[in-house]
């Protein structure tokens, strides 16, 4: 599952810093201690009752937890040598009241560049740290949404222009499907020229769960996507387009339910590996990763299909993304390059060595502890996907209700053969 922090940034000198962590400073009353565990039992508490402590934790849980040291640019052992100096010195002058904030500037240094899409440190209190000269304020950090502010990267597309702008001037016999209040999928055709092309469109991948969910409004999801699968049987319909633009990912068990109507076989897309010890770079053997047919699927290979993305299109978007080009021989990707967070969040036992952790009842660390690559063995995490057909969105186009995105996107499945 993939979570977003909306920090305000403000340009600021690095001796500005206030402190404002609200919490219990460094009292550190540990309320969920470890218990003695076997060697290959997952971690997912590190002990501490000081700032030394904190930072052992803290260091130790990354070395053990994280999944993309195979990957990673960071050189974790100077990190140690760096930085445990500066936590020793924070325990030798214990009545300083900047010590908590100090502590997670410390971290959140600690963290800046590491490649992990998912990663993110939720701290004990409210607290503002630095980043490349500009002040952030909030009780999380996400080094690589910080990261994608910094270099200006395009706000997510609003959600006006999937609810209203495409159904309005694009879809023949739109539908929406609701979860409360909110729309949570678009569907309909686009007729271009002498071709039917199927159009899916959602926000998140909660498309299981919402399936399954005892909707009673209005416009309930169930019906929509069981149209989505009676258009995909529809001879008649020439191609698809799936719309990932801004979609922030969600469950795993979309990936079967979605495009597992779509194959009759089983198909090889990715491979993956977790950790399998305490060790830096003890790992599991890449194991293939498959999407499985489902009840009732079609073969669906042999029609075009396009998957549009953006920069925000992250997670469980680009598993798709990656899962559709390997799948279908008549595929391409539009849009702009993807967010780079391709890792999977597993449950929290002990199946899974790595992944999410606390950190002395100081910080808690999010992050994956299953590590993907495609099926060729390359690694888009902290790099993302680049489309095959390469097109940006147009917010002056898109005031006259022209998608040039979706345009392309269009055109590719009209002319494909």
């Amino acid at each position: 599952m993939f979570t977003r922090i909306n920090n305000s940034l403000r340009k600021m000198g690095i001796g500005n810093i206030q402190s404002m962590l609200v919490v219990c400073a460094l009292g550190l009353v540990v309320t969920s201690c470890r218990k003695d565990i076997e060697p290959k039992d997952r971690l997912t508490s590190y002990t501490g009752k000081n700032y030394t402590e904190v930072f052992d934790a803290f260091w130790n849980g990354m070395n053990t937890n994280y999944v993309f040291w195979d990957i990673e640019t960071v050189n974790w052992d100077d990190i140690y040598k760096t930085y445990k100096p500066r936590f020793e010195f924070l325990d030798k002058h214990k009545d300083d009241p900047n010590n908590p904030q100090l502590a997670t500037q410390y971290l959140v240094d600690m963290t800046k560049d590491l490649a992990d899409g998912h990663l993110e440190l939720s701290f004990n209190g409210k607290t503002s740290y630095v980043v490349q000269g500009y002040k952030i304020d909030g009780y999380n950090f996400q080094p690589v949404a910080i990261r994608h502010q910094l270099r200006g990267d395009a706000a997510p597309i609003p959600r006006k222009v999937f609810d209203q702008t495409i159904p309005q001037n694009y879809l023949t016999n739109p539908e929406a499907g609701m979860v409360g209040n909110s729309i949570v999928v678009n569907l309909g055709v686009i007729k271009r020229n002498n071709k039917n092309i199927l159009y899916l469109e959602f926000p998140s991948f909660q498309i299981l769960a919402s399936y399954l969910y005892n909707n009673t409004t209005a416009y309930p999801f169930k019906p929509v996507l069981d149209n989505f699968f009676r258009y995909t049987k529809d001879p008649s319909i020439d191609g698809l387009i799936i719309d990932l633009r801004s979609n922030g990912g969600g469950n795993v068990s979309d990936l079967d339910f979605l495009l597992g109507r779509l194959i009759t076989e089983p198909k090889h897309f990715c491979y993956t590996h977790t950790k399998n010890g305490t060790g830096r770079l003890e790992y599991t053997p890449w194991m293939k990763g498959y999407v499985h047919p489902q009840p009732a699927a079609i073969d669906f290979t042999n029609k075009p299909v396009a998957v549009l993305i953006d920069n925000n299109s992250v997670s469980m978007s680009e598993v798709t993304s990656m899962a559709v080009k390997a799948i279908f021989p008549k595929s391409a990707l539009v849009g702009t390059k993807t967010w780079g967070g391709t890792g999977q969040i597993p449950p929290q036992d002990i199946r899974y060595l790595g992944g999410q952790f606390t950190a002395a009842n100081f910080v808690k660390v999010y992050t994956p502890g299953v590590a993907m690559r495609d099926k060729n063995m390359v690694s888009y995490e902290n790099k993302g996907i680049t489309p095959d057909i390469q097109i940006a969105y147009d917010t002056t186009a898109i005031k006259s209700n022209i998608d040039v995105q979706l345009d392309k996107a269009l055109e590719f499945v009209h002319a494909a053969k």
